[in-house]
């Protein structure tokens, strides 16, 4: 089947659940996109992975306006087969906390290029790519550089609200699913509270509430 007659018949099945009560919450909540249908995100998974792995079908969704269809596309790429200018060039597209979390967390984390955008984008000043670090920090299992990586990061940016939301749970999720480097996360957290910033010190409050501290 060729490319354009794959995009279109993902389309015709993702559109089948569309839901304008969920496309109109989204939108009052700050989630933007050019086109939106509302389709939940399980339906999304379910109809992409059918088409998984094609790098280039996914590039060729990604490019689509509708929100369904970018998310598709993260599922359906070959990790193996990204390469970083791709990364570059869709992050462009990190416009809302949604589509930043996705991309992020079912395709770039899987590449070889996650460690080395962690470390670009946990310096930068755009609060979508500050997010995208710490969504892919939440999917690094090398605990060694997640030691480094805290410790370079003992100042964090969380002056925005979805990049203080994805650093807790990124630190969250890394401690419960790592006893050996729960301690870590624990005197991270300590360091945190100690902070003057209201926005740090309330993220190390959280962590350490989380985690039953």
């Amino acid at each position: 089947m060729k490319i354009k007659s794959k995009i279109d018949e993902i389309f015709i099945k993702l559109v089948r659940f569309k839901n304008g009560v969920t496309a109109d919450y989204m939108l009052n909540s700050g989630i933007f996109y050019e086109r939106n249908y509302g389709v939940p995100l399980a339906d999304i998974k379910r109809i992409a992975t059918e088409y998984f792995p094609n790098h280039e079908l996914a590039i060729e969704l990604f490019l689509r306006k509708e929100r369904e269809m970018k998310i598709a596309a993260a599922f359906i790429d070959n990790p193996d087969e990204t390469t970083c200018e791709q990364i570059d060039e869709w992050s462009k597209s990190f416009l809302n906390t949604e589509i930043t979390e996705k991309i992020c967390c079912n395709l770039f984390c899987k590449t070889p290029f996650a460690i080395q955008k962690i470390e670009e984008w946990n310096t930068g000043d755009s609060k979508f790519i500050l997010q995208a670090s710490w969504n892919l920090v939440s999917k690094i299992s090398d605990m060694n550089f997640i030691k480094r990586f805290l410790s370079k990061t003992s100042k964090p940016n969380f002056d925005f609200t979805n990049v203080q939301f994805a650093a807790i749970q990124a630190l969250i999720s890394i401690a419960n699913g790592n006893e050996n480097t729960k301690n870590d996360i624990l005197l991270y957290a300590e360091n945190l509270t100690k902070s003057t910033n209201v926005n740090t010190k309330f993220a190390g409050k959280e962590i350490l509430a989380f985690l039953d501290c």
